[in-house]
């Protein structure tokens, strides 16, 4: 069975599609990796497919997948030698068609679980949604990347919550939960907030991702982290730690 790692945060912001991406392309040295897109922003699709016209992924997607319209071989595209699973803004429709149709958020679990892949790793929306349960069925781990700001703890218990009642239902198989700290800086106050999450005994702090305009700029370009910089070295890193 896969290893599936849903990348989530209720709070925009958090780096989640940054982190999905670099993390996808660091796991390709322990073996196959699938990058599956479950926010309508797509993010990650445009990542991956820069410039490609919305009707390039219209056939097949993360929403035709889930409305069993589509299977998953005929849905996954292929870039920097990793599958991807690609969203489309139609993603913003899954909370209705699930009130008529409660297996559509069981569907992304029963497919991953029988794929082929080593990891599979969920970018998710910045909120509370169907999709978002949807990969806490579906994950065995969940990563919360959490940026130096007030809200973040607030925002790691409500992600908490909403895993918990995934897990009520009987179906979410989630046994790890860690916290990602990313985006931070060496600034008194940026240091006062992450000995302030090492201190909080029901959290499992990863190593962090440091505060890089690099990481930014080749992400905002479609490009891969250069091999050996600082920010490559930390997703190799973080990769290690989650395998």
């Amino acid at each position: 069975m896969p290893k599936i790692i849903s990348i989530a945060n209720i709070k925009g912001g958090s780096g989640k599609s940054t982190t999905a991406i670099h993390l996808a392309l660091a796991l390709r040295q322990f073996g196959s990796v699938l990058a599956v897109d479950l926010d309508c922003q797509a993010d990650l699709t445009e990542f991956f497919f820069p410039g490609m016209e919305p009707e390039f992924f219209d056939e097949a997607n993360t929403y035709t997948l889930l409305r069993s319209q589509t299977q998953l071989k005929e849905s996954i595209k292929t870039a920097h030698n990793l599958d991807v699973l690609p969203a489309v803004l139609e993603l913003s429709e899954l909370s209705f068609q699930a009130v008529r149709n409660l297996s559509i958020i069981h569907r992304l679990k029963t497919v991953l679980e029988k794929s082929k892949y080593d990891y599979i790793v969920i970018d998710t929306p910045g909120s509370f949604s169907v999709e978002l349960t949807t990969s806490f069925l579906a994950a065995d781990t969940v990563v919360i990347p959490v940026t130096p700001i007030p809200w973040s703890i607030r925002a790691v218990s409500l992600v908490l919550k909403g895993i918990e009642e995934a897990k009520s239902s009987g179906s979410s198989r989630v046994k790890k939960i860690l916290v990602l700290p990313t985006s931070f800086g060496k600034s008194q106050r940026d240091n006062k907030l992450l000995e302030k999450f090492k201190s909080i005994s029901w959290i499992t702090l990863l190593s962090a991702i440091p505060k890089n305009n690099s990481i930014q700029e080749r992400t905002g370009q479609s490009l891969a982290l250069q091999e050996g910089s600082e920010g490559w070295e930390a997703f190799q890193r973080l990769a290690k730690e989650i395998k």
